[in-house]
């Protein structure tokens, strides 16, 4: 039986570390936001309908973190494609936020910072990519998952 290797503990860790921020936020923006989605829902029920499902998404995208992190540790392959797809949305949220920076993001006061910068995300956009083809279709990667189906 292969052991698992370094990038699926990467992997991992990192498709769990996401989930619990995203699950985070979410406990945070609802307990922000559902007292006024109730008062507001006294005159407008398809408000409240709409936050249900928004919600609900919500909680699904956190059940399927959740479900993929325990598909990586049985070493399903359905486990392996899952780690891809939300190992690809962390790096998709990563780059959103690059793109749209909040008010309160870091600003660079010369060039010099804004070259540092640049190369420090171009390295991590090439170090994360790289990651994800080691954690997906390296030859330790397929005899991992393969280990619980049989020969690779």
């Amino acid at each position: 039986m292969a052991r698992k290797p370094i990038s699926i503990w990467i992997g991992q860790g990192l498709i769990a570390a996401f989930g619990l921020l995203v699950a985070g936020v979410l406990v945070y923006a609802a307990f922000k936001q559902w007292p006024v989605i109730i008062r507001a829902a006294a005159n407008n029920q398809s408000l409240l309908v709409l936050a249900v499902l928004e919600t609900a998404a919500k909680l699904a995208v956190v059940a399927l973190l959740a479900w993929t992190v325990v598909l990586i540790s049985k070493r399903s392959p359905l486990g392996r494609w899952l780690g891809l797809l939300c190992l690809a949305g962390v790096l998709a949220a990563q780059i959103h936020t690059y793109t749209y920076p909040s008010r309160s993001a870091l600003t660079y006061d010369t060039p010099g910072q804004q070259g540092v910068a640049f190369i420090l995300q171009v390295v991590f956009v090439v170090a994360y990519m790289t990651l994800m083809v080691r954690f997906g279709f390296s030859k330790a990667s397929k005899l991992y998952f393969a280990g619980a189906h049989g020969a690779p």
